[in-house]
């Protein structure tokens, strides 16, 4: 699955990217329910809109125009989304950073979280 799934005309500069799809696996193979992710993403878009770029923190390369759920399955693009998926709306700011997006340089978001990990049998 690629994250990256919509880009903008030059002069708006923004992206779509899938933040988080319910019940599908991460990059480390863990799943998470729709259900936590709407937690996360509430908790994201109450206390935290902060971006991070790699180990630059707050950094004002780019800001989240958007974030938010998929209400019902939906297609962007050519790109399939089911509903509870987390997507955000991303505003460029850095013409370089811009550029790399544009490249394929940078292709998706990381939500940067910290999980307690319990095996199911």
């Amino acid at each position: 699955m690629k994250q990256l799934i919509s880009k903008s005309a030059d002069e708006l500069k923004q992206a779509v990217f899938i933040v988080r799809v319910p019940n599908e696996p991460d990059l480390h193979g863990d799943t998470t329910s729709a259900e936590e992710i709407q937690k996360g993403r509430h908790n994201f878009n109450k206390f935290c809109r902060q971006p991070n770029l790699f180990h630059i923190s707050k950094t004002n390369m780019f800001e989240f125009a958007e974030s938010y759920i998929a209400p019902v399955d939906m297609t962007i693009g050519e790109e399939v989304i089911k509903a509870g998926t987390w997507l955000a709306n991303v505003q460029f700011n850095d013409d370089d950073l811009w550029q790399a997006v544009k490249d394929g340089e940078v292709s998706g978001l990381s939500i940067g979280a910290l999980a307690a990990v319990e095996e199911l049998e």
